[in-house]
């Protein structure tokens, strides 16, 4: 469904086709032939999203920007399949993006390349078109013919099995709770602050969300026999996945966190000040000491312990390297950001 943001209302040409639980908000502007599958998000607040015609979204797909600084550009007959994420970057015509795959800012995919299932496009990588690329980071794997691309769209839009599109490790829509308001999965229900919730999160169970947090958009947070508490400030963005049960134990995220696009997360200890990188996978157990920093689609392995001002990455995840000054500084003004679409999400909902 369309939603505004501010003053901004998306723009798209018809015909669209669009599930009921995707989501499409503000200056977004799309040309004729849009498809969004359950979930799918385009989130246009800080900045622009414009997509050319006849672009496909996946499950749980998502698109966002770089507040005031990058918006995303997306070109004709563009694929992105289940999971994936499109981010503050461009992706020319006819690309084709596999499932939980992740695009980062800056970024530039050429026309016809196509980015394999679970790989990282780092930010500001120019990759030419009429590639396969594959890997984290992405790396160019072999030329790749028209007939072949085509199929590999047609494939992820079929809903069909691809070698180079498919990942096999994505959980089953059947098993995951569907959005809306706060639920109760059991007592006790959900104890929501001042903080934002977006129409189409699912927030289930013994599940706190303090003051000037968020949920965005397709996210799924469910305590079902255990705790999920969500501290002050922290934002949990959209289409990532936190879930646990009494066999897995509690899900605690302190202060000023940031939980990127499309995280999958059980139990799990996140102290103040970490970030959770985009389209990032935590077995149970993780711990992530006060600001540390788990990197864009990385591997967390169960009882792994990511310590203070160090950023892990990698699949499986190892200790890369200390946090630098300046991006202990973006990590604080992101916080801000969200800080700041919260409160207006929450006013114009009011």
């Amino acid at each position: 469904m369309p939603y505004g943001y501010l003053e901004f209302l998306p723009d798209l040409s018809p015909p669209v086709e669009l599930a009921l639980s995707a989501a499409v908000v503000g200056r977004t502007t799309a040309g004729p032939g849009l498809t969004l599958r359950d979930y799918a998000t385009l989130r246009a607040d800080g900045e622009a999203i414009r997509i050319g015609a006849n672009a496909y979204f996946g499950e749980r797909a998502t698109v966002h920007i770089a507040d005031s600084r990058l918006g995303t550009t997306v070109g004709d007959e563009v694929t992105v399949g289940r999971f994936a994420l499109v981010h503050a970057c461009t992706v020319e015509d006819r690309v084709v993006i596999g499932d939980a795959a992740v695009v980062m800012d800056g970024a530039w995919v050429g026309a016809g390349a196509l980015i394999a299932a679970g790989s990282l496009v780092p930010p500001r990588k120019r990759l030419a078109g009429g590639w396969v690329y594959e890997g984290n980071p992405a790396t160019p794997a072999r030329a790749i013919e028209a007939v072949e691309l085509a199929a590999a769209a047609t494939a992820i839009r079929a809903g069909s099995k691809s070698v180079l599109t498919s990942a096999n490790d994505l959980p089953v829509p059947a098993n995951l709770p569907r959005g809306g308001a706060p639920h109760t999965l059991h007592v006790p229900a959900p104890r929501i602050g001042q903080a934002y919730i977006a129409p189409t999160a699912h927030v289930a169970g013994d599940v706190s969300v303090a003051n000037d947090a968020s949920v965005f958009f397709g996210c799924v947070v469910v305590a079902d026999g255990a705790r999920v508490i969500i501290g002050p400030r922290t934002n949990v963005q959209d289409n990532s996945l936190l879930v646990t049960d009494a066999g897995r134990g509690d899900i605690t995220i302190g202060a000023n966190v940031t939980i990127g696009h499309n995280v999958r997360m059980g139990s799990a200890m996140i102290a103040d000040d970490a970030l959770i990188g985009m389209g990032s996978q935590l077995a149970d157990g993780v711990l992530v000491e006060p600001g540390g920093c788990i990197g864009a689609r990385a591997w967390v392995e169960a009882g792994t312990v990511v310590e203070a001002g160090w950023i892990w990455a990698g699949r499986p995840a190892r200790a890369f390297r200390r946090v630098k000054p300046e991006e202990r500084d973006w990590f604080v003004e992101g916080v801000a950001v969200y800080v700041r679409y919260a409160a207006a999400y929450r006013a114009q909902a009011s």
